[in-house]
């Protein structure tokens, strides 16, 4: 199964849309930004890992991402039910805030980052990759 990008949870052609597990993430009150990546498996392909940030107050915990896996589960189905579910202090941006997937799936697979020019937090990728191990 292939994981792609935007889309519903689950395609035509039956590859899972990271719009859809992100949604379900933000069903848990507690999340306040989403984003998955792809990660490469031998068995299945394609695997998603969930990285969320949480809002001011709830410290991170395995409770906060046992309930963020449940609820994709819940919402779309156990076929959807990320890898991994990272919580993370912020999601590494661009100056103008969009979320750079490119670094996390990089950091999940294993690879390096490469050079982020544009990124407008650049010490939140040091500590992801912590929290990613």
């Amino acid at each position: 199964m292939k994981l792609k990008c935007g889309g519903s949870a689950l395609d035509r052609q039956g590859r899972l849309g990271t719009k859809g597990i992100e949604s379900a993430a933000h069903l848990v009150s507690d999340v306040v930004e989403a984003a998955v990546v792809p990660v490469a498996d031998r068995i299945k392909g394609k695997v998603p890992d969930l990285y969320v940030s949480l809002k001011p107050g709830p410290a991170a915990s395995v409770e906060i991402a046992n309930k963020v896996s449940a609820s994709v589960v819940s919402e779309i189905g156990a076929i959807a039910r990320p890898r991994h579910v990272i919580i993370v202090p912020d999601m590494p941006k661009t100056r103008s805030g969009k979320i750079m997937r490119r670094v996390l799936a990089a950091i999940s697979n294993g690879q390096d980052p490469g050079d982020v020019p544009t990124i407008a937090n650049p010490e939140v990728v040091d500590a992801i990759k912590e929290l990613a191990k």
